[in-house]
């Protein structure tokens, strides 16, 4: 379960799709065969076809709920951004604030802390970028300490409050990037749509008409397309689907 964990995780979108459809090829022709060997009398097609029916809504069920989980992720990724960008942003107002060297220091490493920021969208060393964040934050707390005693004690207590915020949203940014889809989900839609195809061929395996491979080929090209759309939804990091770092660039901008 372990190895399967990893494969759905660092495996390229691309193969898993490719290894599932052929999958869910095996497993129609599995129940194909099955049909052939057990069933001998005359078709009982109706009854089959509530058989089919049913399993398929559960799946589509399975994969609405599983992508909704998977969207959901994903703008819960994208508001950690918009967060963040805004709060680069208020405590670079509030560093406007802090008069002389001091506080032209703080702005400077604010500066600093905000292209670091960046960075973190555009490389592949992303636990490297992550330990010169908790440098950097130590090091813009020290400039907020240094510039406190110039600062009237309400205003400083604004900076104090949007550093703290500014932390805190990077913090954020990287619980909700770890958070991933938990794998017995991804496990039990894989196992289920398997079974599904299994039916499908079951039912549909003393049927002459080859319409109904190609239909049953469709239908398993479907499934794999969402399973590959869930997959990208889940990285985000090695998926076609990013988020964009605006907010922070906007952030730095106005800075300048």
């Amino acid at each position: 379960m372990a190895m399967l964990e990893q494969a759905m995780t660092d495996a390229p979108i691309w193969l898993i799709a490719l290894l599932f459809f052929l999958a869910l090829l095996l497993a129609s022709w599995l129940g194909r065969r099955l049909r052939e060997r057990i069933d001998k009398g005359p078709e009982r097609s109706g009854s089959d076809g509530h058989l089919l029916s049913a399993s398929l809504a559960l799946l589509g069920l399975l994969l609405g709920f599983t992508f909704s989980l998977a969207l959901g992720r994903y703008d819960a990724r994208r508001e950690a951004v918009v967060a963040e960008g805004n709060a680069i942003g208020t405590a670079w107002l509030r560093a406007t604030l802090a008069p002389g060297p001091q506080g032209a220091a703080l702005r400077d490493t604010l500066k600093g802390y905000a292209d670091l920021r960046l960075r973190l969208s555009d490389t592949q060393e992303r636990d490297a970028i992550e330990a010169e964040t908790t440098k950097a934050q130590a090091l813009v707390w020290r400039r907020v300490q240094d510039a406190l005693p110039a600062m009237p004690p309400p205003i400083g207590a604004t900076l104090v409050t949007a550093t703290s915020e500014m932390f805190d949203a990077a913090a954020s940014r990287k619980a909700e990037r770890m958070a991933r889809l938990p794998a017995s989900v991804l496990d039990m839609v894989s196992l289920f749509a398997l079974l599904s195809a299994g039916i499908v061929g079951y039912v549909l395996g003393r049927e002459e008409d080859r319409r109904h491979r190609v239909i049953t080929t469709v239908l398993f090209v479907l499934l794999t397309l969402t399973l590959a759309l869930i997959l990208d939804l889940d990285r985000p990091w090695s998926g076609s689907i990013q988020l964009s770092p605006q907010p922070i660039i906007d952030a730095r901008a106005a800075m300048n």
